[in-house]
């Protein structure tokens, strides 16, 4: 059985039966990334850092997502609904015209953890995509999907580093199916962040997502709250979901989407979600090395 369109968006909130979640590991003030994460991220397809980037400097980037939702490119996403003017934003690579995120996204040490949390020798940019959730936005959830839905990368070297902006609590913070990167399921058709507008065309080896039943029976949700500069490390092929903003203070984040050793274009036909996330000179099973792929550090073998 799949899942419906409408039941993508259903996300259940937090329970006491929930159960204590995987821990977090602070890596704030330089501290180094223990083996203990790594192999953690490796069961679990997803983890949580604490403390990567600074308080200013979260300011500084909550600001310049701010100034991107008043002054959008013909690239930004507006979610909006009817009799609800609380709308979702997000645009990718805001990074090429926002400096303090440009700076983060090349001098922090985001870079290196992905890097070291996918055990690769050099670490490239797939995209940015920044995110902006207005309080109020209560009908506004982002579906469960697995980012490699909406990419066109093969392999398993391939993350998102989504660095909170403001205080996210168990209610509002993202959802994660926990070990679900190591399904053997081909690659699951996902509902766009638009309920109604849907992709016309998939790959031609995706398949329908299963009921949201066989995916609680098969694995356990997982969270955790956090903390403007926190960051939460997930595969491209773990399931997650973002609940509505139910909060009265906008939710801002950027999500860093990284790629290294091991990972392969996938040149085929079929829909793509950022902008510029095709390259025509790139053969199919070409190792990613292009303009629009920035390498961050050393050179993706």
């Amino acid at each position: 059985m799949s899942i419906s369109t409408a039941e993508s968006y259903s996300i259940r909130p937090p329970s006491a039966n929930d159960g204590a979640m995987p821990p977090s590991f602070d890596v704030g003030d330089g501290k180094p990334l223990p083996e203990e994460a790594i192999e953690q991220f490796e069961a679990d397809g997803v983890i949580c850092l604490r403390n990567v980037i600074d308080s200013e400097t979260v300011d500084r980037l909550r600001d310049e997502a701010d100034s991107a939702v008043a002054n959008p490119s013909e690239d930004a996403r507006f979610v909006k609904t009817e009799g609800n003017p609380a709308i979702f934003f997000y645009e990718f690579n805001l990074w090429r015209r926002h400096p303090e995120l440009q700076r983060v996204l090349f001098e922090s040490r985001i870079a290196d953890l992905g890097m070291a949390l996918m055990r690769s020798n050099a670490v490239s940019l797939h995209y940015t995509n920044t995110f902006v959730k207005d309080a109020g936005a209560s009908d506004k959830p982002t579906p469960w999907h697995e980012d490699a839905s909406y990419h066109r990368m093969m392999g398993t070297s391939a993350v998102a580093m989504f660095l909170a902006y403001d205080h996210m609590p168990a209610e509002t913070t993202l959802k994660y199916k926990q070990a679900s990167h190591l399904k053997e399921d081909s690659i699951y058709m996902a509902s766009t962040f638009l309920k109604g507008e849907e992709y016309g065309d998939w790959m031609e080896d995706h398949v329908p997502m299963p009921s949201q039943a066989e995916l609680d029976a098969r694995f356990r949700t997982i969270y955790w709250p956090v903390d403007p500069g926190d960051v939460l490390v997930f595969t491209q092929r773990t399931l997650h979901a973002g609940p509505a903003n139910t909060l009265p203070t906008r939710r801002h984040a950027t999500s860093f989407n990284l790629l290294g050793d091991g990972i392969r274009y996938d040149g085929r036909p079929g829909p793509v979600d950022a902008p510029g996330g095709l390259d025509p000179n790139l053969e199919h099973g070409a190792i990613p090395i292009a303009d629009c792929f920035p390498p961050l550090r050393g050179t993706l073998s």
